[in-house]
């Protein structure tokens, strides 16, 4: 039994500790790359887009994109994950559905695109995490088949 205990708790520092350096290493990537303008060449890569709107829209292509700002908001993200994951033990949630969300729209969106998506997040997620289980939350629960 005290090992079993042992081990959940190892389990718990690593994934807390893992998420927090995930979200510290985001934090700084934002800081560099959106904040300070950094753009290192190596990071320059041809990616798929569902839509790039910059001087021409473009939807469903590959474009080459800078992608020092996706990475740093892919590794936010993942250090959230992590400490969901931590507490809840699944990431059959709401919290990890919305950060999941998230982060596959930044990935997949680009240019103005992207400063829609995450307006749209702004206003629409905490409504969602906030009222999510009051309206119909079986229905919901068995439609998203989540805990």
């Amino acid at each position: 039994m005290r090992k079993d205990n042992e081990t959940t708790r190892n389990g718990d520092m690593l994934l807390t500790a893992g998420g927090i350096v995930f979200i510290l290493l985001g934090l700084s990537g934002v800081y560099f790359f959106v904040m300070q303008g950094i753009k290192p060449a190596w990071l320059q890569w041809n990616v798929f887009t569902l839509c790039s709107c910059y001087i021409d829209t473009k939807t469903f292509a590959f474009i080459p994109n800078n992608q020092g700002d996706e990475l740093a908001v892919a590794f936010y993200c993942l250090g959230w994950l992590l400490l969901i994951y931590r507490s809840k033990r699944s990431l059959l949630n709401k919290q990890a559905l919305v950060v999941g969300m998230f982060m596959l729209g930044y990935l997949l969106l680009h240019g103005l695109a992207v400063v829609y998506f995450i307006g749209a997040c702004l206003i629409s997620t905490p409504p969602i995490l906030a009222f999510g289980d009051t309206f119909k939350k079986q229905y919901i629960k068995n439609w998203l088949r989540l805990k």
